[in-house]
């Protein structure tokens, strides 16, 4: 009886265990998510209320939700100082953002990591030429092209003005650049008080006279923009232009007054009509000109100079464009390069266009929505079709500098163009050449 109750106990037990152990299926465990390895990138960007990264980085998530990223808002112009003082220690950004104008420096000081070839010749398909040769450092057309940076967006200088002060249709009459000398007197003698035109900046801005010295035939650099040697200051072609500046353009704009005497605040103050401006001023104008939205602002291109003589080649603006780049000596490159690269895409440009109003470099806007009756960025664009791409080369930081002192000293003594040439020449490589030491 004893031995049959020991195994009635025995069997019980074993229906127990069989009962309680798991199955196979139980035992299998997915490591698909548990197991899989986020990468964390810190992204600085120029986005003060982190209205684009807000959607731009679930978008990015979406494509690749095993790269986390980190954004940090960081101006754009200061970005390269920070990292130069913070990516040693590890504390700097594996992705970040400068304009245009900043890519030699940041190049110069080891910052910027080039990008595969693979993803040149995807941008170059569908991003701006323009872009692509701010962003290549000038080495697009070459043997070996390289990319350094990915442009996030394009923009140029084009005409805004205010429809209380002059219509639209005085607007269109006004083509080209003796259109406005010719009406700015009529236009001033019909309204005591105001003016034509005026400037976003002031007339030494070398930056805005590059449409003018393009009309004439020069460009700082070189040809393309590229000669370190030199500016070119000592040009036929650059003393057309000056001359042309000081004694047809300055008289309707500033009269006797200084190059800097008549600026943004006659426009925003209603006694100016005219403005060359871009895309950076569009919600401050509107904001205090049409602050209910009536259409009381509209943009046109820039004049051409048809009939003046010496200006015969297309009046070609700066182009300009913020660039984002990955860190040299980041430790993160494939999940940056994989960021910067989702930056292209026509997903990210219409976050972009959509949260922060600027434009898009794609070539294909047709995802970008709302763009096509934009009338600031259709002009902008139009504007674009024949603009260069502002040097890149590291030297052109002593360009802006001689290039202003030239122009304040024709503008405002009336001093002899020639010999101002010759200073700004001089005045370039003697910086040039203190900088290099």
């Amino acid at each position: 009886m004893k031995k049959l109750a020991v195994l009635f106990v025995s069997i019980f037990a074993l229906f127990t265990l069989v009962a309680c152990t798991p199955t196979l299926e139980d035992l299998i465990i997915d490591f698909s998510e548990s197991q899989q390895k986020t990468t964390t990138i810190r992204v600085w960007m120029d986005d003060t209320d982190g209205l684009f990264m807000a959607d731009l980085i679930p978008a990015f998530n979406a494509v690749y939700p095993d790269i986390e990223v980190q954004f940090q808002h960081m101006g754009a112009l200061d970005s390269r100082d920070r990292l130069k003082t913070y990516g040693v220690s590890g504390n700097g950004a594996d992705v970040f953002m400068f304009p245009h104008d900043h890519l030699s420096l940041a190049m110069l000081e080891d910052l910027v990591y080039q990008l595969p070839n693979e993803l040149f010749e995807t941008l170059d398909a569908s991003m701006l030429d323009v872009a692509m040769d701010i962003a290549t450092a000038g080495t697009r057309d070459s043997d070996q092209p390289k990319l350094y940076a990915v442009p996030l967006s394009i923009e140029s200088i084009f005409l805004m003005y205010n429809k209380d002060l002059i219509t639209d249709e005085e607007v269109a009459a006004l083509t080209s650049w003796e259109d406005i000398i010719t009406y700015s007197e009529t236009f001033k003698t019909e309204n005591p008080g105001k003016q034509l035109l005026t400037t976003n900046s002031h007339w030494a801005d070398n930056y805005y006279l590059q449409t003018v010295y393009s009309a004439f035939g020069w460009r700082p650099h070189g040809e393309n923009g590229v000669d370190p040697t030199a500016v070119g200051f000592e040009s036929d072609e650059l003393l057309a232009a000056l001359t042309w500046l000081s004694t047809e353009l300055k008289p309707v704009v500033t009269g006797n007054a200084a190059y800097n005497s008549y600026g943004t605040t006659p426009f925003e103050q209603g006694n100016a009509a005219m403005i060359i401006t871009g895309p950076w001023a569009i919600t401050t104008f509107e904001d205090k000109i049409d602050p209910d939205g009536e259409g009381k602002l509209g943009a046109v291109a820039l004049p051409n100079f048809e009939g003046i003589e010496g200006a015969t080649n297309p009046a070609s603006t700066f182009a300009g464009s913020q660039m984002v780049a990955v860190y040299k000596y980041s430790s993160n490159k494939e999940a940056a390069i994989k960021f910067v690269e989702f930056l292209a895409t026509p997903e990210a440009q219409n976050i972009l266009y959509q949260t922060s109003n600027d434009c898009p470099a794609l070539k294909d806007l047709s995802e970008i929505e709302g763009i096509a009756t934009d009338q600031y960025m259709q002009v902008m664009l139009s504007q674009l079709a024949t603009s260069i791409p502002m040097p890149t080369i590291a030297e052109v930081t002593y360009y802006w500098a001689a290039a202003q002192t030239m122009v304040v000293n024709v503008w405002d003594q009336g001093a002899d163009i020639v010999t101002e040439q010759k200073k700004a020449e001089a005045s370039y490589l003697a910086s040039k050449a203190l900088g290099s030491k």
